[in-house]
């Protein structure tokens, strides 16, 4: 049944005005985080082993990806290296983490080194990690594209509610919402236990990148990040 224009544009206007103005609004989209795929290098040693065990009551092996380092910076824009963010972010949430819960990490690198991709898979893997989480801070050639994204392996739940509870605790420090979405990253693909790869801003937008420059605002990821395992695994 085709409406007709005049009822086509009305819901148009009563949607429009159905949503509240100052609501933070997901953004739809294009796929824009560069990460690496599946693809860019063998299958790591350690592929394919039984995953760990999902129990609600034992304390979980978290493993923390800060993405890349060394002669990797990975995103580059406004002054900042995206390498040095994400280890930053990393070692504040391991310290939450270790602080705030009965929880251990183990740190695919905890220094500015080059760690390959098979090589943060199998730390992850050889540990029985209980989940993964990777951290990185997004880039594109338009400098106007900003706000949160996280990803999860395709056809995978338990990564799907890994990122989907990450997200649901960092968006409070975003006024864009990108969505929570799939991919076939390489650390995704490879680790034997749900994943999920978080992207916390642009480091091309300047807004962003002045939010990540500061201790303050990297330290209250670090936080969300950690609160967003929490809800994960122990479900509050």
């Amino acid at each position: 049944m085709k409406l007709t224009r005049t009822l086509a544009a009305a819901l148009v206007l009563s949607s429009v005005l159905s949503v509240p103005a100052f609501a933070a609004k997901p953004v739809q989209q294009t796929q824009i985080a560069g990460e690496a795929m599946s693809n860019a290098e063998a299958a790591p040693s350690s592929y394919g082993k039984a995953p760990a065990t999902i129990t609600a009551t034992a304390n979980p092996v978290i493993a923390l990806d800060a993405g890349h380092g060394g002669s990797d910076p990975g995103g580059v824009g406004n002054g900042l290296y995206e390498k040095n963010l994400t280890l930053d972010i990393a070692n504040r949430a391991k310290s939450y983490i270790t602080t705030n819960y009965p929880a251990s990490v183990v740190m695919t690198r905890s220094s500015d080194v080059d760690v390959s991709l098979a090589s943060r898979a199998n730390i992850a893997n050889n540990a029985g990690a209980s989940f993964f989480v990777s951290m990185h801070i997004n880039a594109f050639s338009d400098s106007s594209a900003n706000g949160l994204e996280t990803y999860y392996y395709p056809g995978s739940t338990n990564g799907q509610n890994l990122a989907t509870d990450l997200y649901n605790k960092l968006k409070a420090s975003y006024s864009v919402l990108r969505g929570v979405k799939s991919a076939d990253f390489y650390v995704l693909h490879y680790t034997n236990m749900p994943a999920s790869l978080g992207e916390t801003g642009f480091i091309s937008n300047a807004t962003d990148a002045s939010k990540l420059n500061t201790t303050t605002f990297r330290q209250t990821l670090a936080t969300q990040y950690a609160q967003g395992m929490h809800l994960y695994w122990w479900g509050n």
